[in-house]
């Protein structure tokens, strides 16, 4: 019957062969993973990992790539927070990949201990070459060796690869829910990246645009009367001790949030970087929250194209002050003339204080993954999930915004 059909005979040979070539492959793994290192970065591992990105590079990766730097952005000192590690994958004299870890202290149910951010720009050869396909998923276990308590961030959606790695791996994952207003409905119908990318849904944005549809739009929006004039803002240029007094006064009422005193705040946020506006919020000499927040001139941002974009990328207060920190942040990237306001918020306190300051929910890609010793030091996790404070400031930190 086979001699009479030259494609089933052909399929019948691939069917025999398919998994000769199955374990060849797996052989083949199994060979080059016993060879294996995972070694700290170091100053002479630096033209390594330069060779590793031009092999990337030839390969038609220009996304990914691994810092040719040995020194991370958080050097680790004496009693400071955070502090940073790089790792990277050796194989035979040659990179092959390679791993940041954050390591942070936070407040899980009021009690601190140290976590960490990772593995973090989780890069692999293996995006070039299928041989190394296995660098993300071996990256991961180390990481989780050298820390078992761990939680990723960000990500850009379930559908991208790390997600899915942890996904596999049985860690729970959550959208951190996004947040958005606009205020110039002209620019932002011009330049939303995200909603324009068939010419059908361009015709459609533009005759928003054009016809005054997209000022209906933002008015729209529910935005109620601001309440301000019982709130003063103080611009800051570091953080105090009253950010002190305030952590003491809120770590306690989150499941999970990382160390926002003044020391950490000011090692993420220093003063000499002129981006960060800093608003300390009061009432009646009452000290209610904080909030960074940034204003961004895009360009060519694969998202906001060219627009002018305000966030709120940290904040912290009780959760019946949130508001009133909120719109304090929104006042002043009003006045500053942004045209779109954006944060992200895993509270549930905070997510209803940005939607009762006129705030509109979009489709989030910010996603919170955490390792199942993490998972289970936050039990009950589905209802002390709700609590979790983070937002873009923890992480990678508002490195796109």
């Amino acid at each position: 019957m086979c001699g009479s059909n030259p494609g089933a005979e052909i399929i019948a040979m691939r069917c025999r062969t398919a998994p000769r070539r199955k374990r060849q492959v797996q052989a083949e793994s199994s060979a080059i993973w016993t060879s294996v290192e995972i070694r700290p970065y170091t100053p002479d591992l630096e033209p390594l990992v330069r060779a590793f990105n031009l092999r990337l590079r030839a390969g038609g990766e220009q996304f990914w790539s691994f810092p040719e730097s040995h020194v991370p952005r958080f050097t680790r000192r004496l009693n400071e927070n955070p502090y940073q590690e790089l790792f990277v994958t050796c194989d035979q004299g040659e990179v092959r990949g390679g791993y940041l870890m954050t390591h942070t202290r936070v407040a899980i149910h009021g009690e601190t201990t140290w976590i960490a951010c990772g593995p973090q720009l989780n890069s692999s050869e293996g995006i070039v070459n299928r041989a190394w396909g296995m660098t993300g998923a071996i990256n991961l276990r180390d990481a989780l060796k050298r820390q078992p308590l761990l939680y990723g961030l960000g990500m850009g959606g379930f559908h991208e690869p790390q997600a899915r790695l942890l996904a596999a791996m049985k860690w729970p994952l959550y959208p951190v829910p996004f947040f958005f207003q606009v205020l110039n409905p002209s620019r932002f119908f011009a330049n939303i990246v995200y909603l324009r990318k068939s010419r059908r849904a361009q015709v459609m944005l533009d005759l928003v645009r054009y016809t005054g549809l997209g000022w209906a739009f933002a008015l729209a929006q529910f935005r109620p009367a601001r309440k301000n004039g019982v709130a003063q803002v103080e611009l800051c240029d570091e953080f105090g001790g009253w950010a002190d007094e305030l952590w003491s006064a809120c770590r306690d009422r989150y499941s999970l949030i990382a160390l926002r005193d003044s020391n950490t705040l000011n090692r993420l946020y220093p003063p000499s970087n002129r981006r960060f506006h800093r608003l300390q919020v009061s009432r009646q000499g009452k000290l209610l929250g904080w909030a960074v927040v940034l204003d961004t001139q895009m360009s060519g941002h694969k998202h906001f194209g060219n627009m002018r974009v305000g966030s709120i990328v940290d904040c912290l207060a009780h959760a019946e002050d949130a508001p009133a920190v909120v719109r304090c942040g929104t006042s002043l990237l009003e006045q500053r003339g942004v045209d779109l306001i954006v944060s992200n918020q895993a509270s549930s306190a905070w997510s209803q204080a940005f939607l009762a300051a006129g705030y509109l929910r979009g489709p989030s890609n910010f996603i919170l993954a955490l390792s199942p010793m993490l998972a289970a030091r936050m039990k009950p996790l589905e209802s002390s999930r709700t609590s979790i404070h983070m937002t873009r400031g923890d992480g990678d930190g508002p490195i796109n915004l």
